[in-house]
């Protein structure tokens, strides 16, 4: 794998993370190390690239969780051996007890001592088999400044040369905290598999999903083969607003942002999926999402649903109609359904229950019942 740490330029382990203000646990790529397991420091390999990565951040709609799974392809272009340490690098569970404030445990998870990686049930695996990782506290390599790395956790990692025939492989899985290919028959390619879990962090109603790309410019060329992402957003508390031409681009850190550019949205009876699938993949930013929190929402737009309504009565529809589309009510009138789209991707929801609504968003549809029920006298 890589080196360990968040903005940096590798492409491998997949680390997921919410960002929490100034406070942002995020993982990143695979990163190849010098130095020891207990002081690294990120380095640019000429040798390893990045055949592929397919990374899934799965958001648990029960206890709220991030659910990471990162699998990765490397191939030694050499034809000498070549053994490295590898890693992932992710934020440091900090020993001042005002950010610690701030730091959200994972539903299950355990508290994590202050200097270690702020990432929950991380485990590594090359080839298919279970490998000991080390967590350590990253040094700055002087030739690559930007890396500067709070945690990491490493494992060594060999390569053999690509004379030889004997398939390799690797997987890595954890649970990151809050702060906030196909096989080759050649022992010069491994594969390695990340899991890992991280709580939601929220700043001023929105939530922020981050993921590590740019470390992807420390294997070789500073590309990746083919990069497989997708969010699959299955959390009804958090909405995502679609773009809009009078909203675009999205501008980076408010509701609806997204990135890298050429991703596809799936939404509607299912979980909201965003995919990537890229290739040659040279990664100048990196991935992250920014959902808002489902109340907000509807106040945001308790104001406007009149805005382009026909007349009062059809405004008021949709008036008490906001709060069961974002709890993701399934409304089998199209035009109900269309005009909520333009607010944010639906989600449907069938665990959906009336009970389940606020005392905000009962009152706002009691108000709606009552203007209804005068306009008819």
């Amino acid at each position: 794998m890589t080196p360990a740490r968040e903005p940096s330029l590798l492409p491998a382990l997949p680390a997921l993370s919410l960002l929490l203000a100034s406070l942002l646990p995020a993982g990143a790529n695979d990163t190849a190390f010098g130095g020891s397991a207990a002081s690294p420091y990120p380095i640019h390999t000429k040798e390893i690239r990045m055949v592929s990565e397919d990374i899934t951040i799965r958001s648990d709609a029960r206890t709220g969780n991030w659910l990471y799974t990162c699998e990765f392809v490397f191939e030694n272009l050499s034809e000498d051996p070549v053994s490295i340490l590898m890693g992932m690098p992710f934020s440091a569970m900090t020993a001042d007890e005002e950010e610690a404030e701030f730091m959200v445990i994972p539903s299950g998870g355990k508290e994590i001592a202050p200097g270690k990686p702020m990432v929950w049930n991380f485990t590594a695996a090359v080839d298919g088999k279970r490998v000991a990782v080390t967590a350590g506290k990253p040094t700055v390599n002087p030739k690559i400044k930007d890396l500067d790395y709070m945690a990491a956790y490493t494992w060594p990692m060999h390569f053999a040369g690509r004379s030889s025939n004997k398939a390799r492989g690797v997987r890595n899985t954890y649970k990151p905290g809050q702060v906030p290919g196909p096989k080759r028959k050649n022992q010069a390619i491994r594969r390695v598999r990340n899991t890992y879990t991280l709580a939601p962090t929220e700043s001023a109603g929105n939530i922020h999903l981050d993921y590590i790309l740019k470390t992807g410019g420390l294997w070789h060329d500073g590309r990746i083969g083919h990069s497989r992402l997708r969010v699959i957003h299955e959390n009804t508390r958090f909405l995502l607003p679609p773009k809009r031409p009078e909203h675009k681009p999205h501008l980076s850190g408010l509701p609806g942002y997204i990135a890298p550019a050429g991703y596809k949205i799936r939404s509607g009876d299912g979980p909201l999926v965003i995919e990537w699938d890229l290739r040659d993949f040279a990664p100048k930013e990196d991935l992250q999402v920014i959902f808002r929190h489902r109340e907000l929402m509807i106040m945001d737009h308790s104001q406007n649903v009149f805005s382009g309504a026909t007349d009062r009565a059809q405004g008021l529809r949709r008036l008490r109609n906001l709060p069961y589309a974002a709890h993701g009510y399934s409304f089998k009138n199209k035009t109900l359904r269309d005009y909520f789209a333009t607010l944010w991707y639906p989600m449907h929801d069938p665990a959906f229950k009336e009970s389940d609504f606020s005392k905000m968003s009962r009152k706002l549809i009691a108000d709606a019942k009552r203007e209804e029920a005068e306009m008819k006298r």
